[in-house]
């Protein structure tokens, strides 16, 4: 494989487990306001309040989010290729 072709496929495996995180996120944390809104608030405190979805600024965050990881795996990738193979295998040891 070339550089480019590793660095490729870091990028890949860093935007995948981002959107797998995101949506895990996304799904508990819906999970749990829904629970804390319909639940707890009306059994503890005898009162409810709105619910509201603010889809854009969710959407924008999971987005810089995922942009981030692609970033980070990008940079490290280029970072332990910069070495030679045998020197950075070594280091670990």
């Amino acid at each position: 494989m070339r550089r480019r072709q590793i660095v490729g496929m870091l990028a890949s495996e860093g935007i995948l487990m981002s959107v797998l995180g995101v949506a895990y996120g996304l799904t508990l944390g819906a999970g749990l306001s829904l629970v804390l809104v319909f639940v707890v608030n009306r059994q503890s405190f005898n009162w409810s309040i709105d619910f509201a979805v603010p889809f854009r600024q969710l959407a924008s965050l999971s987005a810089a989010l995922i942009a981030a990881a692609a970033i980070t795996a990008i940079w490290s990738g280029r970072a332990a290729m910069s070495q030679d193979a045998v020197r950075a295998v070594r280091e670990d040891w």
